[in-house]
């Protein structure tokens, strides 16, 4: 956009020049001058809109992962509801109380790619083993629907979380 603008306002200052050497008419300078200064308005619109717009990813790294990173201090000093929010989010079902223990309940997918890649950071010998590891890991099976953005968000934050664990180790 801003080269785009920076053309304009150049073909905006030739044209100044051509009517003041005489080479243009005046009402060729008008009529050319309108559109330079129609699609000015144009470009300086879209680039202020870009600028202006927060893009929701920013909002929802700015806001959640820090959340997520202290999820069980947050998790202590939330109400009741916030609290079955938050474990709706972790498991798929209803978590069962038996003889006072909790019966195993499975996790939603987005937990069990954690998990997963945790394990793959974990395991993992050397730097292309564990990139060939988390492709593998991240890919969708065949019969579920792929959700890229949520698996790249995931990818990226366990990478930087495990990053340090891992260059330590190596």
């Amino acid at each position: 956009m801003k080269k785009d603008i920076e053309k304009a306002e150049a073909r905006k200052s030739k044209l100044q020049d051509l009517i003041l050497d005489g080479t243009i008419s005046p009402q060729d300078y008008q009529d050319m001058k309108g559109k330079v200064d129609k699609d000015l308005v144009l470009f300086r619109s879209k680039l202020s809109g870009l600028t202006d717009q927060p893009s929701p990813y920013k909002t929802y790294i700015t806001k959640t992962v820090p959340m997520l990173e202290n999820l069980t201090g947050f998790y202590k000093q939330a109400d009741g509801q916030t609290k079955r929010k938050i474990l709706g989010c972790i498991f798929s079902e209803k978590l069962v109380f038996e003889k006072g223990r909790v019966a195993t309940t499975p996790f939603m997918e987005p937990i069990q790619a954690l998990f997963k890649i945790a394990k793959v950071l974990q395991e993992g010998k050397n730097k292309k083993e564990v990139k060939i590891n988390l492709l593998s890991t991240l890919a969708p099976e065949l019969d579920k629907s792929c959700n890229p953005v949520k698996d790249l968000l995931m990818y990226q934050l366990f990478k930087q979380q495990y990053s340090k664990t891992y260059k330590s180790s190596v």
